[in-house]
């Protein structure tokens, strides 16, 4: 399959590496969450990442998860680009009866067993310099050392670090919205295009 692997390679631009720099000690609780995140990765083990997120980042997968299954155009109207993304792609690449049965954590871990995050993205990728401001944390991600265009943000829920997609959702709907507009395309038929060829490619 590979529709997440294409959509993430789409973000994963990278830049000149940087010089590893000594860790500040706040900076040790957040990179230890996002190294038990990458370990279970890794490890196939999607479902165990869902609970190193924030509860607002399990909802809005929840939310993609919902309208993949209801498959109306209310439910993908109420996500943003990337949210719609992800469900059309999981209405294409899963069947009607899996998105019956499948829960949020399911899949998690079809996705990684399938390949969709792509190994080489998990496996090569670290976290640069982290900036702390009370309970909110973020740092560009590394791929190869070098830094990435996505940014990693954690939020400290109940004294324990957890990652946050928000941040991640909006850059990737705004870059699909940007994609769209330079091939002067609306989003939908943008992103139907997109999702075909992915298929096709697929299906190879």
């Amino acid at each position: 399959m590979g529709f997440l692997r294409a959509f993430l390679v789409l973000l994963l631009v990278s830049f000149p590496a940087l010089a590893a720099a000594p860790r500040a000690p706040e900076e040790a609780p957040v990179v230890a969450t996002f190294e038990r995140a990458r370990g279970a990765l890794g490890e196939g083990k999607g479902a165990a990442v869902l609970g190193m997120l924030t509860k607002g980042s399990v909802a809005k997968l929840e939310a993609v998860r919902t309208a993949a299954h209801a498959g109306d155009g209310p439910s993908l109207d109420r996500l943003d680009s990337a949210g719609r993304f992800a469900a059309l792609g999981l209405r294409r690449f899963l069947s009607p009866a899996e998105l019956r049965r499948m829960k949020t954590a399911d899949i998690a871990d079809v996705a990684l067993k399938k390949g969709w995050l792509g190994p080489n993205i998990i496996s090569q990728a670290a976290l640069g310099p982290v900036r702390v401001k009370g309970d909110r944390a973020n740092a560009v991600i590394l791929v190869d050392g070098k830094p990435s265009l996505v940014q990693a943000d954690f939020v400290r829920e109940s004294g324990q670090w957890r990652i946050d997609l928000t941040q991640l959702f909006n850059t990737s709907s705004a870059m699909l919205s940007s994609f769209a507009a330079i091939a002067g395309k609306d989003e939908r038929q943008f992103t139907d295009e997109l999702l075909e060829k992915l298929a096709k490619k697929a299906a190879k």
